[in-house]
């Protein structure tokens, strides 16, 4: 793991919600003093290399891009680690101001507003190494009575979807409120794959120490754009017009692509 950044390093943080790796919603606090009038509010859940807690810190592909146009908007960041689905609820009320890597939906569109595209997410299945399923299509693998493992509220594309709310295959689909924790769904024979970001995929078989039992299989669902994610009663809205901006021009500039590298 390489450290993240000086641009990452904000002058100051407010660190709130660090969980554990497993992704507990169990919220604890940690104050650091603050310089900055201005706060923002960031919801997050352990996904390695995008945003996770190590070493005391947050860091991560996603919390690099937006510390970075956070400063530039002179801004601070406050970190509360929840599950996926209970993010998406507090953004709705407007308890959090901004998530990241969220695709932009009709739904989501009705209480956020959503940054530029920064970077492309696709999503992989991983199946057991000692799976004998050898196609390249999702319903291929459904229609043999195999149960996924996806991670609750999220969006995997339309042709996931039709499936997850298909009356024949909605309950092939085991939800959990992690990606890690669908991969642990596998190994006590509660689904039969995962369906997650290939890098975050390989980072948790990495991390986890199952290179051996788990391994990607042929089926890939196309990658789609994702962007931040912004909550439309948020308080900040004039630091985050200032914020979507520097992340345009980030976007404009090539630069994300120095924040991806520096997780490879």
């Amino acid at each position: 793991m390489r450290l993240v950044t000086s641009m990452m390093l904000l002058t100051s943080v407010l660190l709130v919600a660090c969980g554990d790796e497993k992704g507990s919603s169990e919220q604890q606090e940690t104050s650091i003093s603050k310089k900055s009038d201005c706060v923002i509010t960031y919801g997050w859940e352990s996904r390695k290399p995008y945003q996770f807690f190590e070493n005391k810190k947050m860091q991560g592909i996603d919390v690099d891009i937006l510390a970075s146009a956070a400063s530039a908007a002179g801004c601070d960041l406050a970190y509360v680690e929840k599950p996926w689905a209970e993010l998406l609820d507090a953004v709705k009320e407007g308890k959090i101001d901004v998530l990241a890597g969220a695709t932009p939906t009709d739904e989501r569109k009705e209480y956020a507003d959503f940054s530029m595209p920064y970077r492309a997410e696709s999503f992989v299945l991983f199946v057991p190494s000692n799976s004998t399923f050898n196609g390249d299509q999702l319903g291929q693998f459904l229609s043999f009575g195999n149960k996924i493992g996806v991670s609750d509220g999220y969006y995997y594309g339309d042709d996931v979807d039709e499936f997850m709310n298909h009356a024949q295959y909605s309950r092939s689909f085991v939800g959990s409120p992690t990606n890690e924790a669908s991969f642990y769904n596998v190994e006590y024979g509660r689904a039969n794959g995962v369906l997650v970001d290939p890098v975050e995929g390989r980072y948790i078989i990495k991390r986890k120490g199952m290179g051996s039992k788990m391994k990607e299989s042929s089926v890939v669902i196309p990658a789609d754009s994702v962007a931040y994610m912004f909550s439309k009663k948020s308080s900040k809205a004039d630091k985050i017009t200032t914020i979507k901006t520097s992340l345009e021009q980030m976007v404009a500039n090539n630069q994300i692509d120095k924040y991806m590298q520096n997780y490879q």
